[in-house]
């Protein structure tokens, strides 16, 4: 009834004394048991909602994942311009650490973390054996950490009087927690309505509905004004199948609304990082990604983003230097990195001529792409710019365009790479491998022209595959092998054991060029070792270069060294302390 008695108050206080005694006449006619119900959906249907935003992504690996998430930032904006009240709950946080890593699992780890990456040591069979140990003690403690994660999801829901939920779904344990908390509260509070989005909808949309049929509803792509829409009909106002961008069960059947993009960029609201809105903000890396352009001009076989992204729309140049200065002004912000997956290099040049013409002291990284940067690499380091990262992925011709469908070759890459170096930026570098039509001759081809080009870090990964992408639609075309009937679940609920190298994790269900997937995992190891032989490193990204200029490290491998330290270790401790001081040193731009 407190709904009821808040609205009626708000009605009196506002002299609508004939809507007050319609909304009484209106509960006569209410059955009692459906009392609770009817007041909620009118109070609704009336006055702004609570609404509660919320991101797990599992135990945080890398600082980055400390970083705010602008993504939930700019839906709180969107929901606050349309009236609501918003608050953002981001667990991705250093005080997860505690909890997962609890005293008896700590001391082994810290000895052996110390002896692998400070000592550069071997570990011992026994060793393995206690990690094994080790790792058991870290499921059951994170089965513990789900349970108090339920319980103050439902205590923030019933104190908020939350309405509608939204959660950002990621892979791996982010994924299973968010669906055994969303599966609670709506077993405990049926009447509140429950959505899903962020990057796991994105590429399995509908198949999550197999493993979580608690979601009222799915939202796909771009999320900024669906979600103003789902808040309309969580008030009763608008029907699911009139919104944008949603998947949603009816009748027992899948229902998928069209896919509709934002034109118009310099629209949407700037993000909001107010304490009161983000909580815990304080504990976070101030870093700010800024959402500069969305969409692709490429269709890279193995990615996602065409998909989801449609065609590049970019903001103006004014507008992200209006949010450069307000989250300067407003956060005291100075450090930031680029959202885009192919970030415009015309677009940047023209904000680096701003940054440098209104002398705004920044530090910034991004994506780049080769054919597209034919550009004054020296004014972009001029403008803040520390660190860019190119996607590579190969240096054989034949397998960037007929595996990848990538129209660039050697000499442009070269070239580009050259330039970027020269003008004293990071550059940083992704490869796949085994990529397909990967062979012995390919292979050392990638490799001589990483000695040739000399990257500051190279970053390697085996070939993900993604329904959806070419590689998915076609695998035999790519010399992949799986099941497209079993794969999207299969992968979709996969969890790496972080502890251990890829080579021990469950098999993923494909092959490449005939390898399973223990073959070709050691295979990328092994690529990986050859590349850090010839004195490149092999596990900085872009980001990870601009935290470690502020960080309290005197050398790149000592900054690297020390947090695979920290996060295998779980040393909470020093993560905050390392944190901190990133944050404090930051003001000294």
């Amino acid at each position: 009834m407190c709904h009821l008695e808040n609205f009626s108050k708000k009605l009196l206080k506002c002299g609508q004394l004939k809507a007050f005694w319609k909304v009484r006449k209106l509960v006569h006619k209410v059955k009692i048991k459906n009392l609770v119900n009817f007041c909620t959906n009118l109070y609704n249907s009336f006055m702004g909602l609570n609404i509660l935003l919320c991101t797990i992504a599992g135990v945080p690996k890398i600082l980055s994942d400390f970083v705010p998430d602008n993504g939930l930032a700019v839906l709180a904006s969107s929901l606050i311009e349309e009236g609501h009240n918003v608050k953002i709950l981001d667990f991705n946080h250093p005080s997860i650490f505690p909890e997962i890593f609890t005293d008896e699992v700590r001391n082994f780890l810290d000895k052996f973390s110390e002896k692998i990456f400070l000592k550069k040591e071997k570990p011992s069979f026994f060793d393995i054996l206690k990690l094994k140990k080790a790792n058991k003690i870290i499921e059951k403690n994170k089965k513990k950490f789900l349970s108090n994660l339920k319980e103050k999801m439902l205590d923030i829901v019933e104190k908020e009087k939350i309405s509608m939920v939204g959660f950002k779904l990621w892979a791996g344990d982010g994924f299973k927690w968010t669906l055994e908390t969303g599966k609670f509260l709506k077993k405990k509070k049926p009447e509140i309505k429950i959505f899903g989005g962020g990057p796991q909808v994105d590429i399995f949309e509908h198949t999550i509905y197999k493993v979580a049929d608690f979601f009222d509803g799915l939202c796909y792509g771009e999320g900024e004004e669906t979600i103003k829409f789902l808040a309309e009909y969580v008030r009763g106002k608008i029907a699911m199948e009139e919104i944008p961008n949603v998947i949603f069960k009816k009748n027992d059947k899948i229902v998928k609304t069209k896919r509709k993009y934002i034109e118009n960029l310099d629209e949407l609201p700037i993000a909001n990082y107010d304490p009161e809105i983000y909580e815990g903000i304080e504990g976070k890396i101030k870093m700010i990604v800024l959402d500069e352009s969305r969409g692709c001009p490429n269709s890279c076989y193995f990615c996602i983003h065409p998909i989801k992204s449609g065609k590049r729309r970019k903001k103006s140049a004014k507008r992200i230097i209006k949010e450069i200065k307000k989250y300067n002004e407003k956060y005291k912000i100075v450090i930031f990195r680029y959202a885009g997956s192919n970030t415009p290099a015309k677009l940047m040049m023209e904000v680096a001529k701003e940054l440098v013409n209104q002398n705004i002291k920044i530090k910034y990284t991004s994506f780049a792409h080769v054919k597209e940067f034919e550009t004054d690499f020296h004014l972009l380091k001029r403008s803040g710019c520390e660190a860019l990262f190119f996607g590579v992925e190969s240096a054989n011709e034949e397998i960037l365009r007929k595996g990848m469908n990538k129209n660039i070759n050697k000499e442009e890459m070269e070239r580009v790479l050259k330039s970027s170096k020269e003008a004293g930026i990071f550059t940083v570098i992704s490869l796949i491998y085994p990529a397909p039509f990967e062979t012995e001759k390919t292979r050392k081809e990638t490799i001589e022209f990483v000695k040739k080009t000399k990257p500051d870090s190279v970053l390697v990964q085996f070939p993900g595959i993604y329904p959806g992408t070419m590689w998915f639609n076609s695998p035999e075309r790519f010399n992949f092998t799986l099941d497209k009937e079993k794969y999207p679940e299969q992968v979709m609920t996969y969890t790496i054991k972080s502890l251990f190298p890829p080579r021990f994790w469950d098999p993923l269900p494909y092959k490449i060029n005939g390898l399973s997937f223990k073959e070709f995992a050691t295979e990328t190891e092994n690529f990986q070792k050859d590349i850090q032989k010839e004195g490149i490193e092999t596990n900085i990204s872009d980001e990870a270069y601009l935290f470690y200029k502020f960080s309290p490290f005197s050398s790149l491998d000592e900054f690297l060294d020390k947090n695979r330290y920290y996060f295998y270790s779980g040393n909470y401790e020093k993560l905050v302390e390392e944190v901190n001081y990133i944050n404090s040193k930051r003001k000294k731009v």
